[in-house]
């Protein structure tokens, strides 16, 4: 009893130090203000606008930012987030030292080719908002009218209604039946909830994205905005050159991503930077 009291607390430790891997980002300079608990960096565009970028999370395959940009000029600026884009530096950030002994040497491992910098383009938020609502209105669709798989059942139930008129059937035949359409309304009914709850979450999520993703828009003078940009995610890069475009004009910034491990045991605390 007491043995095994042991191994169970044991598994208990093992279990809360486990560790798991995470990736972080964070601005090569921080220079502007926190925002939700992250380090942002902020530059000064020629035409006198003030662009402040953090970073926000990892999606499942998205890199979220958070852009403010505020114009003190006397003319308006354009903001077109599609032309947005970060340029993947897959070299490691820190060098590592070797050390050798009398007795034995370390060998360097194959440095791996350098993989081409290319643009990987900010996504597209009036493409994003498009493909959401097609989803949206595909399963509202399918939540009122149903799938073509029931429509089909729902025929074929019928058609064996009206021939089993002419047929001279037993009680049993019969509840199989019934029961046998009753229990396919069921199932169908189930799907249509199904794709109800999908088309709520769908707008949900697409109301949510509308309040908070940058968007194309005109900055008078005096005027600031706050959005979210959304890139697809590079894992393997440890160093992302941002070119945020003002008025046709680059804005620069540099963050790293670096890849580390967390105790399970902070999990929690961890995953909300995650």
């Amino acid at each position: 009893m007491r043995l095994s009291t042991l191994l169970a607390a044991s598994a208990v430790l093992l279990t809360g130090c486990s560790s798991s891997a995470f990736l972080a980002m964070q601005p090569v300079q921080s220079s502007g203000p926190g925002a939700n608990g992250h380090p942002t960096s902020r530059l000064y565009h020629p035409d006198s606008v003030e662009v402040k970028l953090g970073f926000l999370r990892y999606d499942k395959k998205e890199l979220v930012f958070e852009v403010e940009i505020g114009n003190d000029a006397r003319r308006p600026v354009e903001i077109l987030p599609e032309t947005f884009y970060y340029v993947p530096d897959y070299a490691p950030t820190d060098t590592a030292t070797t050390a050798q002994t009398a007795d034995s040497a370390v060998a360097a491992a194959p440095v791996a080719p350098a993989l081409p910098l290319t643009r990987i383009m900010a996504l597209n938020p009036e493409a994003t908002l498009q493909q959401l609502t097609a989803r949206l209105n595909k399963e509202a669709s399918k939540a009122e009218s149903g799938s073509w798989l029931e429509i089909l059942s729902s025929a074929a139930n019928i058609t064996e209604d009206i021939a089993s008129i002419k047929k001279t059937e037993t009680p049993a035949q019969i509840a199989e039946r019934d029961q046998r359409h009753a229990d396919d309304e069921a199932y169908f009914a189930e799907q249509r909830e199904t794709h109800a709850q999908q088309a709520d979450e769908l707008s949900g999520r697409r109301q949510h994205l509308e309040a908070v993703i940058l968007r194309k828009t005109v900055l008078q003078s005096n005027e600031y905005v706050v959005g979210q940009v959304h890139f697809p995610r590079t894992d393997a890069a440890r160093r992302l050159r941002l070119v945020l475009f003002i008025n046709a004009r680059p804005v620069v910034f540099d963050f790293t991503q670096r890849p580390g491990t967390y105790s399970t045991a902070s999990a929690t605390s961890t995953a909300a930077g995650y």
